[in-house]
């Protein structure tokens, strides 16, 4: 089983079509990182409990995609180049 899972969040793109958001969720803890241009190693989202976790992910279900992490890099060395323009 694996640990941690990215997700992209597709209601969100530049104009290049990168997302502007990722949810960084970890199983088993009560919290997801969320991860922009601005926290590019991510802020944490705390929640009380895994449920209430698992339910905020139900709610944008529609809007993100799995991403693995080799695509997290690509997307954070865009936003690291974008930032220095």
């Amino acid at each position: 089983m694996e640990n941690t899972l990215y997700f992209k969040d597709m209601n969100h793109c530049d104009q290049n079509n990168y997302p502007k958001k990722i949810y960084k969720v970890e199983y088993s803890k009560m919290l997801i990182e969320i991860l922009d241009s601005d926290h590019i190693q991510g802020r944490p989202f705390y929640f009380s409990s895994p449920h209430s976790r698992d339910d905020f992910i139900k709610q944008i279900k529609d809007h993100i995609l799995r991403i693995n992490h080799e695509e997290l890099e690509d997307i954070q060395l865009y936003w690291k180049k974008s930032r220095s323009y």
